[in-house]
């Protein structure tokens, strides 16, 4: 079983919801319903959840307001996004405001199980960081972010970052899998638009992975989230 034990589906289908938690319990995980967004946050600030699988369209309270409450909330907690088909501009939004993974109904029970899992891995992996005690370090491949003393190395060389390119890849690869928007990312990493635009970061991502990979034209590490922005490879959680 990985860290995510308790979860909480915010969901105002009945048939889905039945379906998700059956299969989920089938798994070992403890799951609780909440058929619309009021009493999904009720639930939230009530419970100890380890994961939230929210969806966009419900009764009340709308899964956007859902989410910035957990957002808002003193502990971090995984939101999942559960999106009808043809709901783009939604996904943007909700991963904007701080969503960690979606998922696009009609969706097959296989999927939901390898996404809860593999959400649970990112959470681990932060969590053991976070306790820790010294320096912290992540390690993907040859890859290895010493984060305390600002440094990257690649084979034991130090790819000398500028400030900007540490903090822009600190951020990604702290949440391997999650997609951030050009607007995110140059919000956290404090880049500072010379063009007017949000496409200032791709200069940054250009030259970070310049240094980074192999090869840049096929990166393995940074990838382009196409139409949205840019997100650290999951392949080694």
């Amino acid at each position: 079983m990985s860290s995510i034990r308790s979860i909480l589906v915010v969901e105002d289908d009945a048939d889905i919801a039945n379906l998700v938690r059956m299969n989920l319990e089938k798994e070992g995980y403890e799951v609780t319903w909440a058929p619309d967004g009021r009493e999904g946050i009720q639930l939230f600030d009530q419970g100890a959840y380890d994961l939230v699988m929210l969806d966009l369209m419900l009764p009340h309270v709308d899964g956007m307001e859902v989410c910035r409450h957990i957002r808002n909330s003193e502990r971090y907690v995984p939101v999942m996004m559960l999106t009808a088909k043809g709901e783009d501009a939604n996904k943007v939004a909700g991963l904007e405001i701080g969503a960690d993974d979606y998922i696009t109904k009609p969706f097959s029970i296989a999927e939901v199980l390898a996404r809860v899992k593999a959400l649970g891995r990112r959470v681990e992996m932060l969590t053991g960081l976070a306790q820790e005690p010294g320096e912290k370090v992540l390690e993907f491949g040859d890859l290895r972010l010493e984060i305390d003393k600002r440094r990257v190395l690649r084979d034991d060389e130090d790819l000398k970052l500028t400030q900007k390119e540490f903090e822009i890849l600190r951020i990604l690869a702290l949440t391997p899998g999650r997609p951030y928007s050009r607007r995110t990312l140059c919000e956290r990493a404090g880049v500072e638009s010379f063009d007017g635009t949000d496409r200032t970061i791709d200069t940054h991502i250009k030259r970070l992975r310049a240094k980074i990979e192999s090869d840049r034209n096929r990166p393995t590490y940074v990838l382009t989230v196409w139409g949205f922005g840019y997100k650290f490879t999951d392949k080694f959680c």
